[in-house]
């Protein structure tokens, strides 16, 4: 380091540090962490809801994880934004993770959390129209479209009882 000017050595030292400080080894979704369901739910117990919840937007570990929360359903709207993109890690990941909260969500448990109905339904309408965007990936559209029903049969079950 001793060829570079003083203001290179500075940002350099900085710019070591900061890369540290962003993925620290105790932040479980920061690293690499194995895609098996019981790995997540152990990072989900570790880390906590608010965690995962938070670092959606870019931790595609947090977006595995995100069935393994206890309330799943607040996690569809990150997820489908995911899904409706085009990043080809992220949106195929953030699908996997819908069609595993749509299948295992139920009326009785939404009823227990007092999900928000309408909410659902909001997710289920953007779900749809990834499954009608023809330039999505086909196995996308198919995904959207299962899951979308699953949603639409969850509100309405809701609003018979």
């Amino acid at each position: 380091m001793r060829s570079l000017p003083r203001a290179l050595q500075v940002l350099a030292v900085t710019l070591a540090l900061s890369s540290v400080a962003i993925a620290q080894p105790d932040d479980a979704l920061a690293v690499g962490v194995d895609p098996d369901p019981m790995e997540l739910a152990r990072v989900v117990r570790r880390v906590g809801d608010d965690s995962v919840l938070g670092r959606l937007e870019g931790s595609l570990t947090a977006v595995r994880a995100a069935p393994q929360l206890p309330a799943p359903e607040l996690a569809l709207p990150a997820l489908v934004t995911h899904a409706a993109g085009r990043d080809p890690w992220l949106a195929p990941a953030a699908m996997q993770s819908i069609l595993e909260i749509t299948e295992d969500l139920d009326a009785h448990g939404l009823g227990r959390r007092e999900a928000d109905a309408p909410a659902l339904a909001a997710e289920a309408e953007r779900l749809s129209a990834i499954a009608a965007d023809e330039t999505a990936r086909a196995d996308l559209r198919v995904a959207a479209t299962l899951a979308a029903g699953r949603l639409r049969a969850l509100v309405g079950d809701r609003a018979e009882r």
